[in-house]
């Protein structure tokens, strides 16, 4: 399906983001992103679904071009 980068509200602790193994998480000062590639829309679905479950506040949820290491350099 795509790589998605999802923004969340505030710091998520390490017990919380160890419920999402497929993605990647980045904590930032007041957000948290959390980002990798997922295999179709039930797995979007089924990840913002459960962080709607632990009352995280979900601010954006973007899909992103793959990384491509041929247009560099």
């Amino acid at each position: 399906m795509g790589h998605y980068v999802i923004r969340v509200q505030g710091t998520l602790s390490d017990e919380l983001t160890e419920a999402f193994p497929a993605l990647a998480v980045n904590p930032e000062p007041v957000q948290t992103l959390l980002h990798g590639y997922l295999a179709d829309q039930a797995a979007l679905a089924g990840i913002l679904n459960h962080l709607d479950m632990l009352g995280v506040n979900i601010l954006e949820v973007l899909q992103v071009p793959p990384f491509d290491s041929t247009d560099v350099g």
